[in-house]
This record gives structure tokens, sequence and C-alpha cells, in this order.
């Protein structure tokens, strides 16, 4: 069994982390922490754990095989030094996922930077190889999991995307925020990046394309929709094309049809599983092509890719506790 801990539990990435990896047939939980519940029942701040024997706690001397690191970004840089050698590490937290030179720019002064290129960049559609002999795995964001996923078979032809994002309220995580209060939160359509996104950034590394990001606020609890615009001669067969590789992809699902209730990606249809759809729209007259990825930023967007990476790095089969398909109604 791989022991796994959880640092920074209380959280809804932390939350989504311990119910996978509860029910995960290789994995025994050995910790979960956190500083403010330290002691408290795991149901008493995820009810929906109720009946998981598992008690937070503060004390950070625990034995794993794998350490999961969900916690706010700017953190991990701060705490790495204590788990260092001591386990496979997976960050949840934006803080080792982009170069030196895009860390500073995105987000300013990095406080250990040398240790940067030792990790790797957890998107396993793209690094599966790198992931499986990986000891330090950066998760990415997820936003940045939807477009570099939709964006990355046209790298080598396309320079420059344009891309809206309609995000759920779940993306901003647990913070206490009068913006996130439901009467402030519902039935909103905010712009709350309209440039220069952090995500930007792991596009640009994974895919050298500068895609441009419009970010809104939507009344979704969970899930996200990305819509990509660029301009390119081509035919929606050739677009097609472009995603065949992706048929062998597990957690990939081509969303392309004439009729039913979901002719494009949407995020309804993903809710609790760890799949993206990525779907397409080639507007003849204007030669312009529309992309469109759709997820669950708490799972394929954070725990579930998690999780998926984990499977990877102690040679299992990836979808090892993640073979399961989304929730719906809801």
């Amino acid at each position: 069994m791989i022991k796994a801990a959880v640092v920074g539990a209380s959280g809804y990435i932390g939350g989504e982390l311990v119910r996978l990896l509860s029910m995960h047939p290789e994995v025994e939980i050995s910790a979960v922490t956190s500083r403010r519940y330290n002691g408290k029942r795991i149901h008493k701040v995820h009810p929906n754990l109720r009946g998981l024997n598992l008690r937070f706690t503060n004390n950070y001397n625990f034995d794993a095989d794998v350490i999961f690191l969900a916690v706010p970004h700017g953190t991990s840089m701060k705490i790495i030094d204590e788990y260092m050698g001591s386990a496979k590490i997976i960050d949840l937290s934006a803080d080792f996922r982009v170069s030196l030179n895009l860390y500073e720019e995105y987000y300013g002064e990095h406080l250990k930077p040398e240790l940067i290129d030792e990790f790797v960049y957890g998107l396993p559609e793209i690094h599966r190889e790198e992931i499986k002999k990986a000891e330090l795995i950066a998760n990415p964001g997820c936003n940045a999991t939807a477009v570099i996923l939709a964006l990355y078979p046209f790298k080598r032809e396309v320079n420059e995307a344009i891309v809206d994002l309609k995000v759920s309220s779940s993306a901003g995580g647990r913070r206490e925020n009068v913006a996130s209060i439901h009467p402030e939160r519902s039935n909103v359509v905010r712009v709350y990046k309209a440039s220069h996104h952090r995500h930007e950034a792991e596009v640009k590394q994974e895919t050298k394309i500068n895609a441009q990001f419009t970010v809104h606020s939507v009344d979704l609890v969970r899930g996200l929709l990305a819509t990509i615009y660029f301009k390119m001669e081509t035919t929606e067969k050739e677009l097609y094309k472009k995603y065949f590789p992706y048929l062998k992809e597990p957690f990939v699902r081509i969303v392309k049809e004439k009729g039913g209730l979901q002719r494009l990606p949407d995020p309804k249809y993903v809710i609790g599983s760890n799949f993206v759809d990525i779907g397409f729209v080639y507007d003849d007259e204007n030669q312009r092509v529309i992309l469109l990825s759709a997820l669950d930023n708490l799972i394929k967007g954070g725990a579930g890719q998690a999780v998926q990476n984990m499977n990877i790095a102690f040679g299992l089969d990836e979808t090892l506790g993640l073979n399961y398909l989304p929730v719906y109604p809801i």
C-alpha cells in the first residue's frame, strides 16, 4: 500500500484529495493536516466525508510515501524543505509549475528558485514519461490544464490565441471573501481578470503560444469552460485529425455532435470526474478556429490530476481510483 499524506487538507482541493485517496485500492491515508482544525474530525470541515475515521493533525512528522501539498500559492516554497527527500511530493500550488522567468513575470519573487527545475510539470498527456521517473511533481492549474490540452496539437502552427474562460466559485478556493458570499456570487458573470491571468504562464511554457486570457466568474459551484479563438485556414476534418492522439488518452473525450443535449463541451457533463472534454468548430467564412474545453476544476483541474500523477509515478494503472463517470444531473 502507498502511504499518502495531504498537507493542507481543509480546502476544497484537499477535501477532494482525501475523498479520492480514501477510495483508492492501493492507498492508505497516513495524515491529513490543518493548523486551523487540528484535532477535529474531517467531516467537521468536509461534511461529505462523514464516516471516514480521520482527524486533522498539526503534527507534520508523519510517515508517507507520497505527500500532496494542497496549500495556498506561495506556501509550498516556504515549507518544501521539511519534506524534501522523505517522499515523492506532488505540489498543487503554483510555486513550481513554471520557469523562474515566467514565475517572476506573473507571480513575483520566488523563495526557492534552485528547486524549480527539479519539478516535472504534471500534465500526463504531455509529460507521462517524465512523471514516471519523478520525485517532485508540480500539478498544473485548472485553467491551464483546459487550455493547454486544447491548444497543444496546434503548438507548431499558432503563435497567438484569445481565450475566454468561464470559471466556477470553487476555483477561488475556500477563502473568506465578501465577493464569494451567496448574495454577491449568485447570478454573476463577473470579469475578475481581464488580462495577464497567472495561468497564461503555463500555457506559454507548454505550447509556446501567447494565449491571452479573459476570465469570468460565473454562477457555478464547480467546473470551467475555455473558449479559444485563433485564425487559421483549415477544415473541420483537419481539426478532428489534430486530436487523433487524444483518442488513446483515458481522460480526454472529444465532443463534437450534430444533435442531442451535448453537441460541444459543457462543464455540466464532466462534474465529479477526471475527464476533460474538448470540441471544436471552424468558422469558414472568417477562417477562425474555435476550440472548447471543459473540466471539473477540483478533479482534472486539481485533485484527480494529482492522483493520476501519483499513479503514474508509482507504476500503477493511471486510471486506478479515477475510472468513474461524471455525476448527472447536477
